[in-house]
């Protein structure tokens, strides 16, 4: 179980981890090095999974496994206007509802563009994990594109931390639906891991707006 005291190092606003980093900036910097890679890997051989809950969390562990202990793990605190003992109740609705679309199997890019902004943007607001949610969502999103021959290319964005935006600020919540159809190839080649210094200094800067939001 995780308890709040978990959440950050003794006198810091940094999430507790393996690292021992209790600056914000540092640990961004550090995240964002171990991140890279693990989406590296992800983008070779992705997590295998039903998309559902367990799915979301072996994703988010695979991702964060080098920082946290708790990776993978739900949040065990009440946080986004959510208590926890609801959370994985509203998950399995939501990937229930998923599962009904037939994962959004047959769509046209425009519909699948919209369905798949909707889904990512009320998982968003769920906030299933203590930390590292907007990087687990759009993995997880794009593993949801794979499966329906389409690839996510997020440099395409503007801005790679746009997602995380959008997700933080419901009065521009439709603007998700634009970062995903920019990100959109329903023509994919062979996908090749993206390590580039742009992709890092752009995970870096989401990371650090995320911990700024702990």
């Amino acid at each position: 179980m995780i308890e709040p005291l978990d959440l950050a190092m003794p006198g810091a606003f940094a999430p507790r981890n393996k690292l021992g980093i209790t600056d914000p900036s540092a640990l961004a910097t550090a995240t964002a090095d171990f991140t890279v890679l693990r989406l590296a890997e992800l983008q070779t051989s992705p997590v295998r999974g039903g998309f559902d809950s367990s799915h979301l969390r072996e994703i988010h562990h695979h991702l964060f496994q080098d920082l946290y202990d708790w990776a993978g793990d739900l949040r065990d605190i009440d946080a986004a206007d959510l208590p926890a003992s609801r959370l994985e109740k509203s998950l399995d609705n939501l990937f229930d509802r998923l599962a009904r679309e037939n994962h959004l199997k047959g769509y046209s890019p425009d519909e699948w563009a919209r369905s798949t902004s909707a889904y990512v943007y009320d998982l968003g607001v769920l906030q299933p994990f203590l930390a590292g949610n907007e990087i687990a969502l759009r993995e997880f999103a794009a593993e949801l594109a794979r499966k329906n021959d389409i690839a996510l290319q997020w440099e395409a964005t503007a801005d790679i931390g746009d997602m995380m935006t959008q997700l933080r600020q419901p009065e521009q919540a439709g603007n998700l639906r634009r970062i995903i159809m920019l990100a959109m190839d329903t023509s994919p080649g062979p996908q090749l891991p993206s390590r580039g210094n742009a992709s890092e200094h752009g995970m870096e800067r989401l990371l650090s707006l995320e911990n700024s939001h702990l």
